[in-house]
């Protein structure tokens, strides 16, 4: 009997009595709730405005950089669980901005190691498990508004960079988790939405089982450390892109391949099915530039479609680009790509854009060629690291590098 007893009390203290595994040790949670990830852009309302893609003349783009309100906790275990709730007042927090450092504001310190993981200092390297008793944590929170223009729109929340781990919370509920700090990720936050003062919390954990992934020879920081933004999307909309301008004919001509993924919400079939139902169709139209103050575009192209299945649609198309500028690092030359969706009627739903250069790569005879040239390679290894503001990177400064 007392073996019987023992037995069963080593069976309920192992399989029973273990806490469950936390989301930031968790290999085989690497997100919540996120979208699919896509090119980088923004939709504008014109093709004139995608072609000079200037992300904040968009009306529907909202950075939600600045002044946050700011709470750090040393570990998970004493972080304020109810901070996102529109009850916790968080008048008494200091204020941090974002993007930033954590560590460079004055909460916690940064660490400088090559090989070995950050915090060996407090635990010996045991994946996918982290420090509990210093694993620091900021809990972020700020309101804002939706333009009155994003009615019937959906809504999405992007975030550039957050390591290692957070959560998400929108109007006092958790939308999702992201998790890898040089990843984006994005959010569709309609469901949770309402009218007037909309108010976001973030918390952010300094370490994770994404940690171990992320060992580098550098600075080793935390912190929601690029952009955060709200962008507005028509309910049917580009949901991505990819663009190739590859070269042939002895490297002389090019080649523009274009596939885009086109995304519907919004069109629902009658419930008497019965009834005929006409469904509508839709316009891709493709202009490629030679420069943002090109007037009249190199090439045109148009796809009409239907919505296949009222989910998502895969479009392709090629076109033959005699002779163009190519790229190289010595001649970087970029066209200016623009994708206008519109309905049967010609009216535009949304317009978007990008860069693109024409250029081939290949290895021949054991040398990398580049436009059939071949080239040496230089590297050159670069961190994003500021000497002030630690991770976070201006434009300005990425430019005068």
């Amino acid at each position: 009997l007392l073996r019987y007893f023992a037995i069963s009390l080593f069976f309920y203290t192992s399989v029973f009595a273990q806490k469950p595994v936390p989301d930031w040790e968790n290999p085989q949670l690497t997100g919540i709730g996120n979208e699919l990830p896509h090119a980088t852009f923004i939709p504008f309302v014109s093709e004139n405005d995608a072609l000079k893609n200037e992300w904040a003349a968009s009306p529907y783009y909202m950075i939600l950089n600045g002044t946050w309100k700011f709470n750090w906790s040393e570990n998970p275990d004493t972080r304020p669980l109810d901070f996102y709730k529109d009850s916790y007042n968080v008048n008494s927090w200091k204020d941090i901005q974002v993007p930033s450092t954590i560590e460079i504001q004055g909460y916690g310190y940064p660490v400088y190691v090559n090989i070995p993981y950050e915090f060996k200092h407090l635990m010996k390297p045991d994946p996918p498990k982290v420090p509990h008793d210093y694993n620091p944590v900021g809990s972020y929170r700020r309101d804002f508004e939706i333009p009155s223009g994003w009615s019937g729109r959906e809504v999405f929340l992007h975030f550039g960079a957050v390591k290692s781990f957070c959560y998400v919370y929108l109007n006092g509920e958790r939308i999702g988790m992201g998790k890898d700090a040089k990843t984006p990720i994005e959010f569709n936050i309609t469901p949770y939405l309402r009218t007037g003062k909309n108010t976001l919390g973030i918390e952010v954990f300094r370490w994770s089982d994404g940690s171990y992934l992320e060992c580098q020879d550098m600075w080793r920081m935390s912190g929601i450390n690029r952009d955060v933004y709200l962008f507005s999307t028509p309910p049917t909309r580009i949901r991505d892109f990819f663009a190739i301008g590859d070269l042939f004919s002895g490297y002389r001509h090019g080649i523009l391949k274009v596939t885009a993924i086109i995304q519907s919400k919004s069109i629902n079939p009658p419930p008497d099915l019965d009834r005929p139902y006409a469904q509508p169709v839709f316009n891709l139209n493709m202009a490629l530039y030679q420069s943002k103050e090109s007037l009249t575009p190199e090439i045109t192209e148009k796809i009409e479609f239907k919505p296949r299945d009222l989910k998502e649609d895969t479009l392709y198309f090629e076109r033959l680009i005699p002779d163009p500028r190519k790229w190289s690092a010595e001649t970087p030359n970029l066209y200016h790509l623009v994708l206008t969706l519109t309905d049967q009627e010609g009216k535009v739903i949304e317009s978007v854009g990008c860069r693109v250069g024409f250029r081939s790569s290949e290895v021949k005879n054991g040398q990398f060629l580049i436009n059939g040239k071949p080239i040496l390679v230089k590297g050159v290894n670069r961190h994003e690291h500021d000497p002030v503001k630690g991770h976070v990177i201006s434009r300005e400064l990425m430019l005068k590098d």
